[in-house]
């Protein structure tokens, strides 16, 4: 199996993407990656994914199906990053 890697997600940066939610999927979108400093004894570059979504969707910090990606659809655990009235919401998923 081939680990995701920075690549595989910057043709999706500013793009939406569409998660399996219930009762009805979602749409979100890849704002950024951020590379992470890459340490001599890691089999891969780490990195974050941010996601932004309306403030209206709030979603559980939770694996989610993503279609996105070189052989996706992915498995991605994401998590919201502090709130902000008034904004939309952020999420990230952390690959290390």
């Amino acid at each position: 199996m081939k680990l995701p890697t920075p690549e595989d997600f910057e043709p999706w940066v500013g793009k939406k993407i569409r998660l399996s939610t219930v009762p009805e999927p979602i749409e979100i979108t890849l704002l950024r990656i951020e590379r992470k400093p890459h340490l001599l004894n890691e089999f891969r570059e780490p990195f974050t994914l941010i996601f932004e979504s309306p403030e209206q969707i709030y979603l559980l910090d939770e694996t989610y199906n993503m279609d996105c990606g070189k052989g996706g659809p992915h498995d991605i655990y994401i998590s919201q990053i502090q709130p902000r009235p008034g904004q939309p919401r952020l999420y990230q998923a952390n690959f290390s």
